[in-house]
């Protein structure tokens, strides 16, 4: 492919945002989805200039196909099948007296939840929402903002201070294997409330025979964390608040 190691990224890049459904990931997101690819094969951008046409669409479609498990799953459930969830989540809110929220891996949720008497701090990598969810936000008077970050770099004390923390159907989609991710995110967050869900129906719409999560649940005892969890009908809801 006629490219050099200066041009390679960003050729990757646009070559991979041309499928509409990723053309608003944010390239920071992909380009390290596009690192953390060729590491895993001990690849390198440099490497990649003698490659063939055939071989920059093996990785090209590769790289978009771990992107739509993020992206593309994850837009869809969060506009339309949560809508009739929302107003459990809004009970849950007003019941504690919520005064500001952080919602990780956001989605359109604060178009749905958020509200002039409280502060809200939405994060996505999807720039349609965050623009969306911003603007939002400027048109209702809504304290706070939208913001890209990746859940995957996260640490303590860089995210804004909340009553709690909306961790709405995320765990499932950015952590397959273990669940050490989760653990270094609710360790990051200073939030006295997590509110974090789960799907009960797989994405064909099947019923879960097991739809409960037995590892959140020790984990947040492990942790210190009081918590109770709610169904509906597609989704389950934790409910956990931090020890003294």
């Amino acid at each position: 492919m006629d490219f050099n190691t200066e041009n390679a990224s960003s050729i990757l890049i646009n070559k991979i945002k041309q499928k509409p459904e990723l053309n608003s990931v944010n390239d920071k997101f992909i380009q390290e989805s596009l690192e953390n690819y060729l590491k895993k094969r001990n690849l390198s951008l440099e490497s990649l200039k003698n490659f063939r046409e055939k071989e920059i669409k093996v990785i090209v479609k590769d790289i978009r196909a771990q992107l739509r498990l993020i992206t593309g799953q994850f837009s869809k459930i969060s506009e339309k099948e949560r809508a009739s969830n929302y107003i459990k989540v809004k009970e849950i809110l007003d019941s504690l007296n919520i005064k500001s929220i952080l919602d990780l891996g956001c989605g359109l949720n604060p178009i749905f939840l958020a509200s002039e008497d409280r502060e809200y701090y939405a994060l996505d990598i999807n720039n349609s929402f965050i623009e969306r969810i911003n603007s939002f936000f400027s048109e209702k008077k809504i304290k706070g903002n939208a913001f890209f970050f990746d859940l995957k770099k996260i640490s303590p004390l860089i995210l804004p201070k909340s009553d709690i923390c909306l961790i709405l159907k995320v765990f499932d989609v950015i952590e397959k294997k273990g669940h050490k991710l989760a653990e270094k995110i609710i360790n990051g967050i200073n939030s006295r409330y997590f509110l974090i869900s789960f799907p009960t129906k797989t994405l064909s719409g099947m019923p879960m025979r097991h739809p409960q999560r037995g590892w959140i649940e020790h984990l947040l005892s492990r942790l210190g964390f009081s918590f109770k969890f709610y169904k509906t009908k597609d989704e389950i809801f934790y409910l956990a608040e931090r020890g003294n």
